[in-house]
C-alpha cells in the first residue's frame, strides 16, 4: 500500500504540472496576439516586395515614421518576450516526457532563446522607422534588406525548435504524434525556405504553418491537462 505522504507529493506534483500545461499553453495563445497584431498593422502601411528600389522603400519608412509605430515595434517585442515564456514551459513538459537525457527538449529550448534574442535585438526597421523623414534611400535599402535577412536567418531557429520537438513528440507520444510529424515537416520547410527566402511569398508557407502548430499545440494544452494523470505526457494525450 502506497504511503499517504508519497500519495500526496504525487498529487501536489501532478497539480503543479498540469497549471503549468494551461500556463504554458496560455502564454503561448498571448503571445501570437501581442506579436502579430502589431506587425499586421505596420504592413497595412505598404510593405514594398524584398526586389523593392531604394526609392520605394525609403518612401515606405518615411511613412511609417508615426509614434504609433515606435509603439507597435516595442509590442511586437514584447511579443516575442511572452512567445519565449512559451518555449520555455514547452521545453519543461517535453523534457518531462524525453527523460534523460533530454538533449531534444534543451535544443528546443536554445532555438527558442535565440529567436526572442534576434527578435528583441534586431532594430535594423525600429531605426529606419524612427529616422523615417532623415533617412536616404541608399540606407533604407540596408535597412530593408538587414531586416528581411536576419529574419530568414531566423527561420533556422523556428526550424529547429520544429524540428526538435516534433522529434520528441512522435518518439513519446507526448501529444498526437500527427502533431510531431507536422512539427517536423514544418522545420524541413522552414530550412528549405531559408535557401530560397528571395522567392516572394514562399516562405509564408512553413512560417505560417509554424504558427497554426503553435495555436494547435496551445490549444490542447488549455483543454486537457494529463499532467494530473501522473503520465509522462502532455495535453492530455495518453
Amino acid at each position: 500500500m502506497e504511503p499517504v505522504g508519497e500519495r500526496l507529493n504525487t498529487t501536489a506534483e501532478a497539480v503543479r504540472w498540469s497549471r503549468l500545461e494551461r500556463a504554458t499553453g496560455i502564454t503561448g495563445l498571448v503571445s501570437v496576439v501581442v506579436l502579430f497584431t502589431p506587425i499586421i498593422a505596420i504592413s497595412s502601411l505598404g510593405e514594398p516586395p524584398l526586389d523593392a528600389a531604394g526609392a520605394d522603400i525609403a518612401t515606405f519608412f518615411r511613412a511609417a515614421d508615426a509614434g504609433w509605430v515606435d509603439a507597435a515595434e516595442a509590442t511586437a517585442s514584447l511579443g516575442i518576450l511572452a512567445f519565449l515564456w512559451f518555449v520555455v514551459g514547452l521545453a519543461l513538459l517535453l523534457q518531462r516526457a524525453e527523460g534523460q537525457p533530454a538533449w531534444r527538449s534543451t535544443i528546443a529550448l536554445v532555438s527558442g532563446v535565440l529567436l526572442a534574442a534576434y527578435g528583441v535585438l534586431d532594430a535594423s526597421w525600429d531605426a529606419a522607422f524612427h529616422r523615417g523623414t532623415e533617412i536616404d534611400e541608399t540606407l533604407a535599402a540596408y535597412a530593408f534588406d538587414v531586416g528581411n535577412i536576419g529574419f530568414a536567418n531566423s527561420w533556422l531557429a523556428l526550424a529547429s525548435l520544429s524540428l526538435t520537438a516534433g522529434s520528441v513528440i512522435v518518439s513519446t507520444g507526448a501529444q498526437p504524434r500527427w502533431t510531431g510529424w507536422s512539427a517536423i515537416g514544418i522545420g524541413i520547410g522552414l530550412v528549405l525556405a531559408r535557401y530560397f527566402w528571395f522567392v516572394e511569398g514562399l516562405w509564408f508557407v512553413p512560417y505560417g504553418l509554424f504558427w497554426v502548430w503553435v495555436i494547435t499545440v496551445c490549444v490542447r494544452l488549455i483543454r486537457g491537462s494529463s499532467a494530473s494523470t501522473g503520465s509522462r505526457t502532455m495535453g492530455g494525450q495518453t
